[in-house]
């Protein structure tokens, strides 16, 4: 993924051996004077970079040399002495107090309305007087920023965009002719934490929210930037009203999601789908292109290419309405004596 310099730093000259100390580890093997000079989900890791691992079968897969891994135990036996093993009870809470030393984000500035001298406005942008427009923001031609928006620092947003009354943009590129509709917040940190016995452990998210050219956003939505990696809205997408977009997330162009639907976190949505209102999807869900999801469907998991579903669990939409049909005539009553006590 590479850290994004624009929202996230990361601190210059940690080794695998400063860090094991920082989080605990209780072994370490393999070269412990490694450098970390960047932060990659496993299946991206590149020489120098920090990820992490719990699961064997996955560590099995680790293809590249000089990395640093947080892992466990289970995991060891599987990964290349090339790389340097930071190895605690639980990978994904030592990663965490690893991001928690090692990256800083840009402090939220809290700052009145009004435009920050460092801020690159284009000429022709309409900017009302109550909206906060925050250092390194850049905004381009004929956008239209609303009253009471606010655009934390960095955020980058493209030429004849509206963002609406009161929305809140951080930690997110926003592309060309894009409509944000009022009160929706893009960037926030998703809702990742691990429950231990002292408390919880909140996992830090140090990706973005990219929304590419032409995109429709409904008032009231909620899209939460990445984990490791960025939370993705593809070209043309029409979303409506209160809709949630959880860590991680890539809709593909063109897709059509209705009001109050919900996605979890690293679900992968195809090009031309269709939500109706008030779906769900489950984390890790991928859905096909040209997929359509019937009102109030919940999706646990994959749905193929070009498939109709219904229902929840969501199954095939014509065995929903053969069930729904069968349930009814089940429920019918049959026979002269129906109606007699």
């Amino acid at each position: 993924m590479s850290i994004n310099t624009a929202f996230y730093q990361i601190a210059e000259d940690v080794t695998a051996a400063d860090l094991a100390r920082i989080i605990g580890a209780t072994d370490l093997c393999g070269p412990d004077q490694i450098v970390i000079s960047d932060i990659e989900p496993f299946d991206a890791a590149k020489p120098f970079s920090l990820i992490y691992q719990s699961d064997p079968d996955l560590a099995k897969t680790l293809a590249v040399e000089s990395a640093v891994v947080i892992t466990n135990e289970a995991c060891l036996p599987f990964i290349d002495r090339a790389n340097c093993c930071l190895v605690v009870a639980s990978p994904r809470i030592g990663f965490a107090h690893a991001l928690a030393h090692l990256v800083s984000v840009a402090p939220v500035d809290h700052g009145t309305a009004g435009i920050a001298p460092t801020a690159k406005i284009a000429d022709t942008t309409v900017i009302h007087p109550s909206a906060t427009i925050m250092p390194q923001v850049v905004i381009g031609a004929g956008t239209v920023i609303e009253a009471g928006a606010v655009l934390h620092a960095g955020v980058t947003v493209g030429e004849n965009c509206h963002i609406r009354s009161n929305s809140v943009l951080s930690h997110c590129l926003i592309g060309n002719g894009v409509d944000i509709g009022a009160g929706s917040v893009l960037g926030a940190a998703g809702f990742g934490f691990e429950m231990t016995d002292d408390g919880v452990v909140k996992l830090p998210h140090i990706g973005l929210v990219v929304i590419d050219d032409f995109v429709s956003i409904g008032s009231g939505c909620a899209i939460d930037r990445g984990s490791l990696g960025n939370t993705h809205i593809g070209a043309h997408v029409m979303m409506d009203n209160l809709c949630h977009i959880a860590h991680n997330v890539t809709i593909g162009a063109r897709s059509i999601i209705a009001g109050q639907c919900g996605i979890s976190g690293s679900v992968t949505v195809g090009q031309g789908v269709a939500m109706g209102g008030q779906v769900g999807i489950a984390p890790h869900v991928k859905i096909g292109d040209g997929a359509v999801l019937t009102a109030r469907s919940g999706v646990t998991k994959d749905i193929e290419d070009g498939d109709e579903v219904a229902g929840f669990p969501a199954i095939s939409k014509r065995q929903f309405w053969r069930e729904q049909a069968t349930l009814r005539r089940l429920g019918t009553p049959k026979g002269p004596n129906h109606n007699k006590q």
